[in-house]
């Protein structure tokens, strides 16, 4: 066979390859998968790396499930020690520090009910986001499915995952904002599907460790009219924000004498807080000074868990802060104002 028949017949079967290949599922479908509770148990472990400006920042650690809400994680020293773990039950979360030995016990996230329903906000998700899916290549050896979430109101982060093909958890997930250095992602290294789970990983043994209470200091999902009630009031909080974002729930507590008001706004995937105090807060290092082609109302900060933008009204202090653009939050600020 000459060398042209040889190539040609090797497009030929790439081209059938391709051609029985199994599309990729309706991104709704996938979707179903992501925000549903796992089916199965599973173990493996994840890298985690977070890219933030000419910084990168990478961890390990172990993880092991037990549907629909045990999870322990293991967080790995370079020596492979573990410098940290968590273990939940779906009603208790511990988290334990090797270096003190002391543990932090209290609620697990899922215990508390939001006021959003998840169909409302998977609603306000699809109204925020354009979905799309595809085959993604192997994660941990595996065939997955690619499901990416475009924004589309500019100066928010896409979001992608890869779901693996033949059981749909999650094996890799990657948030970040197209053009910015600034980004996140959890990954498969190895991955070991319908892997029996002892219950006892998921409870760590009061006779191991020192708790420390954390009465008082879970957070409150509340309407507007149980937070007026509550602090006795009316909180002339915006029902919406400029960027497709709603108001989700709000909490109010005090921090010494001194009254706190959060209220958290969310577009289906990405959250914005507002904090109102009657005094200034510390806020992360690094100023950024705002361009005049974009003036904001106060000092603008970033890190890693997204931009802070402050500035204050009279007595009133305001702290906003999101994983968004710094021109979205200017909009969102001045829309506060």
């Amino acid at each position: 066979m000459s060398s042209w028949s040889r190539l040609l017949a090797a497009l030929l079967l790439a081209a059938a390859t391709d051609a029985g290949a199994a599309a990729a599922p309706a991104p709704a479908e996938l979707l179903d998968f992501v925000l549903a509770a796992p089916s199965i148990p599973y173990q493996g472990r994840v890298m985690v790396t977070q890219w933030y400006g000419k910084q990168t920042r990478a961890e390990e650690m172990k993880i092991f499930v037990l549907p629909p809400d045990h999870v322990r994680r293991e967080f790995l020293a370079p020596d492979g020690t573990v410098s940290r773990l968590s273990a939940s039950d779906g009603d208790v979360e511990s988290v334990r520090v090797a270096k003190s030995g002391k543990t932090v016990t209290g609620d697990a996230a899922r215990r508390y009910e939001k006021i959003l329903p998840p169909e409302k906000e998977r609603e306000i998700l699809s109204d925020n986001y354009a979905l799309s899916s595809s085959t993604g290549e192997k994660v941990a050896g595996r065939p997955t499915w690619k499901l990416t979430l475009e924004p589309k109101v500019e100066g928010k982060s896409w979001q992608s995952f890869w779901l693996d093909q033949e059981t749909r958890i999650v094996l890799r997930s990657k948030r970040y904002i197209p053009k910015r250095p600034f980004a996140n992602q959890s990954q498969f290294t190895s991955f070991e599907p319908g892997k029996p789970q002892d219950e006892s990983l998921f409870h760590l043994e009061a006779g191991t460790r020192a708790a420390v209470a954390t009465a008082g200091l879970a957070p409150n999902f509340l309407t507007l009219e149980q937070l007026n009630e509550e602090t006795g009031s009316k909180e002339d909080l915006a029902p919406t924000l400029p960027g497709g974002f709603i108001f989700e729930s709000a909490d109010s507590f005090n921090i010494g004498k001194h009254r706190v008001t959060h209220a958290r706004y969310t577009d289906g995937m990405t959250v914005v807080s507002l904090f109102r105090t009657d005094r200034p807060v510390k806020l992360p290092q690094g100023g950024v000074r705002p361009r005049n082609a974009l003036p904001l109302p106060g000092t603008l900060r970033s890190s890693r868990a997204g931009r802070v933008l402050h500035w204050h009204v009279g007595p009133r202090h305001y702290t906003l802060m999101g994983d968004v653009s710094r021109e979205l939050l200017g909009k969102i600020a001045k829309a506060l104002r």
